[in-house]
């Protein structure tokens, strides 16, 4: 009980504070499949999925604010040791100020995405303001669990911390230092690894990871992207980017990307001791508007790995409506052509027809292998009874190399409760 206290008191401390602000809203939703175990043996499920996302707002001034995002799901066809499995995604309190040097604190369970920085923890979070258009923040906390039961993590067991230092005008340009450590308890090794023929201590830094941001406009049609991470710990590039967006014309856009990327692996897992190879990915990206709310978009891109490459590109059109294109990929992971389309169309100001398919021909690990297909289709309806209520019916079907029929239905609804 020791790990519930500090949910149910930030639950239950909005309702003693002086709230103006309430907005909540619930979505629950019912998916309907069957899964082949074997081929005479399948299970059907009805998985009902609960969701709840409360901001409680207007508190102490109008600085503070309450947030909470959480998940609870129940197989009702098919009974399961974990069910029923909830999951407790954001839970905090918001304080912020319009002036002065804190811009803004948030402390309980929360997302972290800033720079090199990522992952959920329990913990703060802390925005400072040094100067005009200089901003320093940080963080610190241990990591939310992997588990199926609502709970945190003491300090050994994992955590994280980081800072960030940046600026919206240095030279005309914006620029975020940024800095992460994440420490995971390592498993233990009893018995010398097949590969390795060792008994591999490891330590619990599993990341040291700093990076830069860089965000600059060069003209009023042209702009400019760039990011650097560097793994500390593994002294490597862990990923390089670089971006270019021009308007050419007031109807005609374009972009073109680079980046280099290692492998997502911790200095702390096992996968570490093996060989590990990076990739560059050149992309170009175009998109033209016909008319207010039409356009036809095109992409190419090229891939670089380890003795091999990939080749793709594709083209479509969209409007307010939907849309239609095409996909063709081939090279490392073997070959794809794929067309695609889509449609969301009002028949009244409540309803709506949604419509999807999708047809490729593919295959695998190597464009010589034997071509498979695989089609794709959903047909559903969106009613929107007011803004505060709205239903979801869908149903989704696929049929390739491993299925000649599989048939899924999703039932969703949202509802709201607002007071101001």
């Amino acid at each position: 009980m020791r790990k519930y206290t500090w949910i149910l008191f930030a639950l239950l401390l909005p309702l003693q504070l002086n709230a103006q602000s309430f907005n909540t809203r619930f979505s629950t939703t019912f998916y309907s499949y069957e899964r082949h175990l074997s081929d005479s043996e399948s299970q059907n499920h009805l998985r009902l999925y609960q969701n709840a996302q409360i901001t409680v707002g207007k508190m102490a001034g109008n600085r503070l604010s309450f947030h909470f995002y959480g998940l609870l799901t129940q197989d009702l066809a098919e009974s399961a040791d974990d069910d029923p499995i909830p999951r407790l995604y954001n839970t905090y309190f918001q304080w912020r100020e319009r002036k002065g040097v804190l811009q803004r604190i948030k402390v309980g369970r929360q997302r972290v995405y800033s720079g090199v920085a990522y992952g959920s923890i329990d913990g703060v979070d802390v925005n400072l303001r040094l100067g005009k258009g200089i901003k320093l923040g940080g963080y610190v906390g241990t990591l939310v669990p992997f588990s199926t039961k609502i709970e945190t993590s003491d300090w050994d067991e994992g955590h994280s911390f980081g800072l960030r230092l940046g600026t919206n005008n240095l030279f005309g340009t914006r620029v975020l230092l940024s800095f992460m450590q994440r420490n995971k308890e390592p498993v233990d090794y009893e018995a010398p690894g097949r590969y390795t023929q060792k008994i591999i201590e490891i330590e619990s830094l599993a990341q040291r990871v700093a990076g830069i941001d860089v965000y600059r406009k060069i003209t009023k049609t042209l702009n400019a992207y760039g990011r650097f991470d560097y793994d500390l710990e593994q002294e490597r590039v862990r990923r390089a980017q670089f971006e270019l967006k021009l308007a050419a014309t007031a109807k005609l856009e374009l972009a073109a990307d680079f980046y280099h990327r290692a492998p997502f692996i911790e200095a702390n897992s096992i996968f570490a001791v093996f060989e590990q190879s990076t990739t560059q990915d050149v992309g170009l990206r175009a998109n033209y508007r016909l008319a207010q709310g039409s356009f036809i978009t095109g992409n190419f891109g090229y891939q670089i790995y380890d003795g091999d490459e990939a080749l793709r590109f594709g083209f479509g059109l969209r409007n307010k409506y939907g849309s239609l294109g095409y996909n063709f990929r081939k090279g490392y992971g073997g070959q794809n052509n794929g067309i695609y389309a889509s449609t969301s169309y009002p028949v009244t100001p409540q309803i709506a027809l949604l419509a999807s398919t999708g047809f490729s021909r593919y295959s695998l690990f190597n464009e010589d292998a034997d071509l498979n297909t695989s089609l794709t289709g959903s047909v559903g309806v969106n009613y929107r009874h007011n803004k505060l209520f709205s239903l979801n019916v869908l149903g989704q079907g696929i049929r390739n190399r491993f299925m000649s029929s599989d048939f899924r239905l999703m039932v969703k609804a949202n509802y709201w409760f607002l007071h101001n």
